[in-house]
């Protein structure tokens, strides 16, 4: 394992014992030699005091909102004392926290040195379930990988990390070396400045036997990177028309905030079919797991284009400026979700923005994105569960099972949010007549004058806001009853109250018998059936009912997520044939007959259906079109 255990056997007789413990930083080694193979081998060393000492794995980790440390993948861990004998010192559990663990130090000895194997395999503690490892990239989550002392604020624990990697391996990380702050490729083995606890769990590490780097939007500063690691040396090779649109993103992005509160930037991009995983937002980077860089195949480019825009609008909107609630003193203790309509919400909405300005997708592809993100919210759940409550539970709510989704709900606040603050943007547009958007709230509450200068630049660091101060900075850009505006619209129990910003800004929300382009191509590549507003649910490829919509006439009629579809009328069952039965509905005077398989017996429904197609869009309204002549237009 390298250097790793050559560095513990030299700090097991140095005269580390002699430093002061509160000042001496954590060291910790990651060896990615055997990542390949789904193991992490990690060594930390941890300034101690003589008795009962705590040592927590994070749980509750920032950009999560809920609790998913996979603590059931760590494994092999052994405490050694760090003098000349180096024994072994029992540790045990604690047996109501199971991300604790309680060690014992004897009176002579001033840290300790832990061994233990991160496993990249599924984990039932963590239940968004990633896969970061794979032959060629890995994307190191160091939340994963870190014991820290539980006595002491993430903030104000120091730790030197050290990595090494397979021979012809390089590393990107938001991190430095005391060398250079300039992005470099890393590697083989390499040792970063001490920073926080807080700081470490917020800068991923990705790396590869293939890496590039691209300079983005150079005029500006800091710094922004794109760090991009591959399984083929020939997928390094990007679309020069999509790095140009990175670089206007940066630029856009810097119009918007005006301040930035990083040091440097770097967009760190790991692409491989081998990799599973979801996105996630930090101060200085942000980690992406993608199946490929081909951006010359639209449907790649749509998705860069709609994930690097939402999460780098998170360094400003959720790690700089974070609830309250969000901002806990260590990665154990529960956050408390409540703005998170702010956190994601905000969030989302400019990243719909932000794609269009830098041009990822067209102000109309835009709206088609809206239109569905307006279909996810619009459920029969709604009647009960506000998007309030959507926000206060989303630790439970998120990585839930399809079925009866849209009676649970889950995490409304994405896209809800979207229409709340376009709606907020439009009303601030009206009250100034035109003087003033949300961009000029962005511009005050997420990167706010810095007493003493004239720039909004800092450092990287987290500016805590409640929802008090949330209204007096959209009090300050445009007065109004802000409080009532959002109180109203989060506890409200129908859809219809999200409407307002898609009405004032110069579109309807309707049912018609066609699908939207990018919804119907959406079905049409995965060969599904989409009767959400029709029958009342969404069939898979093979016709298994992913869902159905409690009160609609397939839910009387007795089906259930899980039932597969056989038969539509006499005949084998096919999405095709099931639409053109649909679509038929409205001259046949009978019920559309279904036959479906649940657990090896083979049932029929008879739905009373009449109505026909039926399709959730947006049309334009008789209002001005805000949205793509002023809202979606680059500035």
């Amino acid at each position: 394992m390298f250097a790793l255990r050559l560095l513990a056997a030299a700090i097991l007789v140095s005269s580390i014992s002699t430093m002061a413990q509160d000042t001496t930083p954590i060291q910790i080694a990651i060896d990615l030699a055997d990542a390949p193979r789904r193991m992490i081998h990690v060594t930390e060393v941890l300034p101690v005091h003589p008795g009962l000492n705590t040592f927590a794995y994070p749980q509750w980790i920032p950009s999560q909102e809920l609790p998913g440390g996979p603590i059931d993948n760590l494994a092999g861990l052994v405490f050694h004392a760090s003098r000349l004998d180096g024994a072994v010192l029992p540790w045990r559990r604690d047996l109501s926290d199971a991300y604790k663990f309680h060690v014992q130090v004897p009176e002579s000895v001033s840290s300790i040195v832990a061994f233990y194997d991160i496993l990249e395999v599924p984990s039932r503690a963590n239940t968004i379930g990633t896969n970061h490892t794979s032959s060629h990239v890995v994307m190191v989550e160091p939340s994963e990988v870190v014991l820290y002392p539980s006595d002491k604020p993430v903030h104000d624990t120091l730790i030197t990390t050290t990595i090494h990697l397979p021979t012809t391996w390089k590393a990107a990380t938001a991190l430095r070396t005391n060398y250079s702050t300039a992005p470099v490729l890393n590697g083989p083995d390499t040792t970063f400045q001490t920073v926080s606890i807080e700081h470490l769990i917020d800068s991923p590490i990705l790396a590869g036997d293939h890496c590039r780097q691209y300079p983005l939007a150079p005029e500006i500063h800091p710094t922004h990177t794109l760090d991009l690691c591959t399984d083929k040396e020939a997928d390094l090779d990007l679309q020069p028309a999509f790095l140009n649109k990175m670089t206007t993103l940066v630029q856009q992005a810097t119009k918007l905030f005006v301040g930035h509160h990083y040091d440097h930037y770097d967009f760190l991009v790991g692409a491989s079919s081998h990799l599973q995983g979801d996105s996630a937002e930090h101060t200085q980077s942000a980690d992406y797991i993608v199946s490929s860089m081909d951006t010359s195949d639209p449907m790649v480019e749509d998705t860069l284009g709609s994930l690097l825009p939402h999460e780098f609008t998170h360094s400003w909107c959720g790690k700089y400026r974070r609830p309250a609630g969000e901002a806990t003193a260590d990665d154990n203790t529960p956050m408390q979700n409540d703005l998170i309509w702010v956190y994601e919400g905000f969030t989302q909405y400019y990243g719909n923005v932000l794609t269009a300005r830098a041009g990822f997708r067209t102000p109309e592809k835009t709206i088609s994105a809206i239109d569905f993100e307006a279909f996810q919210i619009d459920r029969p759940g709604r009647k009960w569960r506000s998007i309030q409550d959507t926000s206060d539970a989303s630790a439970i709510l998120r990585g839930n099972d399809p079925a009866w989704a849209s009676w649970r709900l889950s995490q409304d606040y994405y896209y809800a949010g979207t229409l709340l603050w376009l709606e907020a943007d439009v009303k601030i547009r009206q009250l100034t007549h035109g003087a003033k958007s949300l961009d000029d709230f962005a511009a005050l509450f997420f990167a706010p004058q810095v007493p003493g200068s004239v720039s909004r630049d800092t450092g990287p660091g987290v500016l805590p806001y409640d929802f008090g101060q949330l209204v007096a900075a959209l009090n300050a850009t445009a007065p109004y009853d802000w409080r009532s505006f959002w109180e109203t619209r989060l506890n409200a129990l129908d859809f219809q109250s999200l409407t307002g910003g898609l009405e004032a800004s110069g579109y309807h929300y309707v049912y018609q018998e066609a699908m939207v382009p990018a919804e119907a191509d959406f079905i049409k590549a995965t060969r599904m059936a989409e009767m959400y507003h029709s029958l009342g649910f969404q069939a898979a490829a093979d016709g298994t009912l992913l869902d159905v919509w409690v009160g609609s006439p397939a839910y009387a009629a007795g089906l259930g997520p899980g039932d597969k579809l056989t038969e539509v009328n006499g005949k084998p069952y096919t999405a095709e044939l099931l639409t053109t039965a649909v679509h038929d509905s409205k001259t046949n005077p009978g019920p559309i007959v279904l036959k479906a398989q649940r657990d090896g017996e083979t049932h029929q429904y008879e739905v009373a259906y009449h109505s026909g197609e039926r399709y959730a869009a947006l049309l334009r309204n008789q209002n001005p079109d805000l949205l793509t002549t002023s809202i979606l237009q680059p500035r």
